[in-house]
């Protein structure tokens, strides 16, 4: 295992544009951690009292990500021959962070559920054309050893902003976490803006 990854790292470290991007993804997707403990929480705090029902606004919460997910994929297929990647995934990343720092502030679900087919859909657009970057400038006899780098880099940081976001929680409070994680993928999407080799990818 420890092999692959020297293997993989051997490569990306030469490789700028995938580099960037998986930096870019480790500071985007911290956000996605954050939401994904916290989730339970803001359904809890949308419920009106007794708020005994979060449980179905949780099912709601859960479907409209992958709602706008799934309308994010067909939107990608419509645009992504027409922009630049890296320029989307910048795009996407900011987007992202400000839905989410909007979902921090708001109270009512219909709204909630609308920026979460928004942050779907965003998803969508910093994901996919992300994993397009590596298959497209990885050589195919290191794709598993290179991508298994980046998950194991991207999905780390994840597990470490769950557990950060569920003990800030408790000390500050659901909406300025919410609003911190919007903020963090914003600065990725801005410190994409700033590397040339992310901008023209």
């Amino acid at each position: 295992m420890m092999v692959d990854l020297k293997a993989g790292w051997a490569f990306l470290r030469h490789e700028t544009v995938l580099l960037a991007n998986t930096i870019q993804g480790t500071i985007g997707q911290l956000s996605l951690g954050v939401i994904t403990v916290v989730g339970v929480i803001l359904a809890q705090q949308l419920t009106p009292p007794p708020g005994d029902e979060y449980a179905a606004t949780y099912a709601f919460m859960e479907t409209a990500i992958g709602l706008g997910n799934l309308l994010g994929g067909f939107a990608l297929g419509l645009v992504s021959t027409r922009v630049r990647k890296g320029r989307l995934i910048i795009v996407a990343y900011v987007a992202y962070g400000v839905q989410m720092i909007i979902l921090g502030a708001v109270g009512s679900i219909p709204i909630a559920l609308g920026l979460l087919v928004g942050m779907g859909i965003a998803n969508m657009a910093f994901v996919v054309p992300s994993q397009t970057l590596f298959q497209e400038r990885t050589p195919p006899e290191l794709m598993g050893r290179v991508v298994s780098l980046r998950f194991a880099l991207v999905f780390g940081g994840m597990s470490v902003a769950m557990a950060l976001g569920g003990l800030l929680t408790e000390d500050l409070g659901l909406g300025p976490v919410i609003a911190g994680a919007g903020i963090t993928a914003i600065v990725a999407g801005v410190v994409g803006l700033a590397v040339r080799e992310l901008r023209e990818a």
